[in-house]
Formats: C-alpha cells, structure tokens, sequence
C-alpha cells in the first residue's frame, strides 16, 4: 500500500459533499480495502495537490478495479447532478463547446455506463495503463470540479 506523505481530508467548508469513493457501494464494482486511497486522490485535487495526484494517479493506472470505481463512481454523480449524462461526458465532438474537456477514454466508458448504468470490469483491463490514467484523471477531476461549481463546472 502506498501512501502519500502529508494526509488531504474532506474540506469542512465544502458547500458541497459527495459520497467519497471508500463509502459508496456500487452494485457491479467489487468494494476494496484499498478503497481509502480512492479516498485521498478527492481531497488532493480538491486541494490542488499536484504531487498527491500524480503519484496516485499513477498507482491507480496499474490497478484497472481502481479505474473502474472511480469511473463509475463520478458518472453516478454526474448523472444524479444532471439527471443524466450529459453529451458533453459522452461524445467526443460535444465536448468542445466546454471548457472541462473529458478524454476520449473516459468519454467511451461515460458512452457504455449512460447505455447501460454501469461499466464492465473488462472494459477497464482491456486498456492500458495509460488509458486508465487519463479516465482516473478525469473522473476525479469532475467530481472535484462539480463538488466546486455545481453544475456549471461543464460549461463555464
């Protein structure tokens, strides 16, 4: 297990809170004790930590089950936030008109989890560590930044 040597916790004047990963029981995503670090990849981006994010980033590239949970995880909040998914998480061409531009890997497994209301655990080991990176990346990135701006994290 790796850890990060400074702790970021859930900031008390949030106005708003989401359910962290570690806390959240998604019905096709195995729960881990490892779950925590999911944890600790919110509270450094919502801190800004660049250093924290990287390095988890690049622990949970190599872990496709981390992938898969924080993937989920951000399009169950983005579609209770929006009362879906929108086009702008989805397709590629849509999101140019935005300012927070989702990967093109995390708008394919957004694509799968908007068809289905999940994802496969297959989805994410198919990939490369690389790949899961970027949809780790920007599935923290929007729950931290919707958690800031509400709905208007898309389209400012």
């Amino acid at each position: 297990m790796i850890t990060t040597d400074h702790p970021h916790r859930e900031r008390a004047e949030q106005r708003r809170k989401f359910v962290p990963p570690s806390r959240l029981h998604l019905p096709d995503v195995p729960d881990r004790a490892e779950d925590a670090l999911l944890d600790q990849l919110l509270y450094a981006t919502a801190d800004g930590c660049q250093d924290c994010r990287s390095m988890l980033l690049d622990r949970f590239a190599q872990d496709a089950g981390a992938t898969h949970k924080l993937v989920d995880w951000a399009c169950w909040i983005a579609t209770e936030v929006y009362g879906g998914l929108p086009a702008e998480l989805v397709d590629e061409a849509a999101t140019a008109d935005t300012l927070f531009r989702p990967s093109l890997t995390f708008c394919r497994l957004a694509a799968e989890y908007r068809a289905r209301g999940r994802t496969s655990s297959g989805m994410y080991t198919a990939r490369e560590p690389a790949q899961r990176r970027e949809a780790a990346d920007t599935a923290v990135t929007l729950v931290a930044g919707l958690q800031r701006c509400w709905t208007d994290f898309l389209y400012r």
